[in-house]
């Protein structure tokens, strides 16, 4: 039973790719997605396919006498039109439509298990560091809990620190709250029970240089949208097809047992040949018709605006990451020299007695506050990644 606790509690790790991976293989959504590949294959495999033949029987017995006939047929319909070349058409565009729709389906996980996992790192960077920054006010708290035992410092300042520590306190445990909410939304897209637990290992990389723009030809909705107007415009010549309802043609034989007044009764045998061609008086199929029109409209309509929208997506990707890789720059630089010198210099006037432990604590907070802006930074730079690969189809 203890064997089988520690295997619940046990975390599984995942590298930002490896979550990626794993949830390509276990998401059941997207197991369920897939199969409506399988569907518009099993409706392709039945589009096309002619009529079957129909057999006509008829039996017509003379209700005076013995006289009658009996005739067997076969009559099979056939297209006047391309109509099952059109049907087929339309279906193999509804597949590759299918196919890039599961294809978008991934795209979108793997940019939703990478968004929260760069929350899941960023969070314990941030973590790490809250942690840091109370142990720091915790030692800082005692030195001045010591220095006002002896009368040298302010009772006050002790608890000045013993109140930050506690705030730090609570933020760390707002910040397991929050951890343990993103790891609840990480496991569905992993594909794990509620029970297992999940880490992401490794750190955030520093800004790299990214990929400017984004080809709309290179997204899977964006294969789907061409596929579904290639759809569309089919289906507007299949309607125009539709006009011309299936001929028929069918071959009898006729058998007819008949009496005359001279010979007795004879059989006659008889063959037939019949052909028949709806005419489209009253049902032009005008209605349909304008429906395709429109609908093929429509669709290249959508797939215009979704190619505007890709590029707007990864324009707005590139500008934040820009603006992150920026800040960025400035708390890892000079800037942060300056804040850790400046609190080098406060320890050392307040070993000598000519700088109150206040200074020092207002040093390191500035300190602290570039490293959580850093670490910030570092977040939302890798999230605007993230959209920008999802927006670039990457």
């Amino acid at each position: 039973m203890l064997a089988l606790s520690a295997a619940g509690l046990r975390a599984e790790t995942f590298t930002i790719e490896g979550a990626v991976a794993r949830a390509l293989r276990a998401n059941s959504d997207l197991a369920a997605a897939r199969l409506s590949i399988e569907e518009a294959r099993g409706r392709l495999w039945q589009s096309g396919r002619p009529a079957n033949p129909e057999l006509e029987t008829e039996l017509k017995p003379n209700v005076r006498g013995r006289e009658g006939s009996f005739s067997i047929g076969l009559m099979q319909k056939f297209p006047l039109t391309n109509r099952l070349h059109l049907e087929q058409k339309v279906s193999r565009a509804a597949l590759a439509a299918a196919e890039a729709e599961v294809r978008n389906a991934e795209r979108l996980l793997k940019a939703e298990v990478r968004t929260v996992a760069v929350k899941l790192l960023a969070l314990d960077a941030l973590k790490a560091l809250n942690d840091q920054q109370r142990k720091n006010s915790t030692e800082l708290m005692e030195a001045a809990a010591r220095t006002a035992k002896v009368g040298e410092g302010s009772p006050l300042e002790p608890a000045h620190f013993e109140l930050e520590v506690q705030q730090l306190s609570l933020e760390l445990l707002q910040a397991d709250a929050e951890r343990a909410a993103l790891t609840g939304m990480l496991r569905p897209l992993l594909g794990m029970g509620p029970s297992q637990n999940v880490r992401i290992s490794g750190e955030l990389s520093e800004p790299a240089a990214p990929g400017k723009g984004a080809s709309p030809e290179r997204r899977p909705d964006y294969q789907a949208a061409l596929a579904k107007e290639d759809a569309a415009r089919t289906g507007v010549d299949l309607a125009r097809a539709g006009k011309w309802e299936d001929a028929g043609l069918s071959l009898t034989y006729e058998r007819e047992h008949m009496h005359d007044a001279g010979s007795g009764f004879e059989r006659e045998n008889f063959i037939g040949l019949k052909f028949t061609l709806p005419l489209p008086f009253w049902n032009k199929n005008e209605g349909k018709i304008y429906e395709a029109s429109a609908a093929a409209a429509r669709a290249q309509k959508e797939t215009e605006s979704l190619a505007q929208r890709i590029r707007a997506e990864a324009a707005a990707a590139h500008a934040e990451m820009a603006a992150a890789a920026r800040i960025i720059e400035q708390t890892s630089g000079p800037l942060m020299k300056k804040a850790v010198e400046l609190e080098e210099r406060h320890l050392t006037a307040n070993k000598l007695g000519q700088s109150p432990l206040t200074d020092v604590l207002r040093s390191r907070e500035r300190r602290f506050a570039l490293e959580a802006a850093h670490r910030n930074a570092l977040r939302d730079y890798h999230l605007a990644r993230v959209r920008l690969m999802a927006a670039q189809g990457r």
